[in-house]
């Protein structure tokens, strides 16, 4: 059927829920909603840019925020954190003789070397993690003062630490030990430092003089494997507390040889009796190599 011109078609007004009705020959209800259109169009458009803008302002935003979580600035954050250091001005060139003259430790009589608390060793700890190596974890179970775990974890060494009276500290069988029984393990108890300054700083960075005397006391340079380079090597524990014999006979426990952590008994050791070894053996310092000569 064909369509006449007086016929009537309904359109939903989507802004505002009605219908309005035109046709070619209404001029009014055809302007009405040319003009709806127009408005809604117009709208549409700022929306549009306002979403634009907002998103470019967001973004903005996202990438300022994610700037400050770049490692770099966390590294930066970390280096700003550690107490800044009262160095010399010549600190890079000081040898291992000077640290002993100016601290002052040549002139500290043996009996004036207290026993450490758990906390003087703490101090030694963080003072490592602070300005040597900021990611190592000292996290065994048995306190310094008791040593480390030999065996079993939790179970410390068949030693423990005296201050003889009047004399120096040493370390003394906590038990019988049979000869040939291992004593000491250094690689749960050794730390190491990467190079000569490193062990400046941490000299420098400890909060107490004595402890810098006691640290020349307990440096050792010692290999890793044969002809191997030489590292600078201590401990934060009572192990770094064995002595020296006097002869072949007071010595009772060696490590295996030159470059190997591991101490075994030499012979029978009943409790209570001092531990001794020989420093030609493993405890030495070869300054010179190390770039503290």
């Amino acid at each position: 059927m064909l369509r006449t011109n007086q016929q009537r078609h309904a359109r939903p007004n989507q802004d505002e829920g009605i219908a309005i009705e035109f046709g070619r020959g209404n001029n009014h209800s055809q302007s009405k909603y040319v003009k709806s259109l127009s408005s809604k169009t117009t709208s549409t458009r700022k929306a549009a840019a306002n979403a634009v803008v907002v998103s470019i302002a967001l973004t903005l935003l996202l990438i300022v925020g994610l700037s400050h979580f770049r490692p770099q600035s966390i590294t930066t954050k970390l280096k700003l954190d550690l107490p800044k250091l009262d160095l010399p001005k010549d600190w890079q060139s000081w040898t291992f003789k000077r640290f002993q003259r100016e601290f002052p430790c040549d002139h500290r009589p043996s009996s004036a070397f207290e026993l450490y608390t758990v906390e003087d060793f703490q101090m030694m700890r963080d003072t490592y993690i602070q300005y040597v190596d900021r990611s190592y974890k000292f996290d065994d179970p048995v306190p310094p003062t008791e040593g480390y775990s030999l065996h079993v974890k939790g179970t410390p060494p068949p030693y423990h630490a005296e201050k003889i009276s009047d004399g120096p500290r040493g370390l003394f069988a906590s038990r019988d030990i049979h000869k040939g029984e291992l004593v000491h393990n250094g690689t749960k108890s050794d730390v190491s430092f990467p190079d000569a300054n490193a062990w400046r700083r941490f000299m420098f960075g400890l909060p107490k003089r004595e402890m810098g005397c006691d640290v020349t006391e307990w440096t050792w340079t010692q290999g890793q494997v044969e002809n191997g380079p030489l590292k600078l090597m201590t401990s934060f524990t009572i192990s770094i507390l064995i002595n020296e014999g006097r002869t072949d006979e007071d010595v009772n426990v060696l490590p295996e040889s030159d470059v190997s952590p591991l101490f075994y008994a030499t012979r029978d050791i009943q409790k209570g009796e001092e531990l001794l070894t020989t420093y030609e053996t493993l405890y030495y310092a070869e300054h010179g190599a190390v770039g503290l000569m």
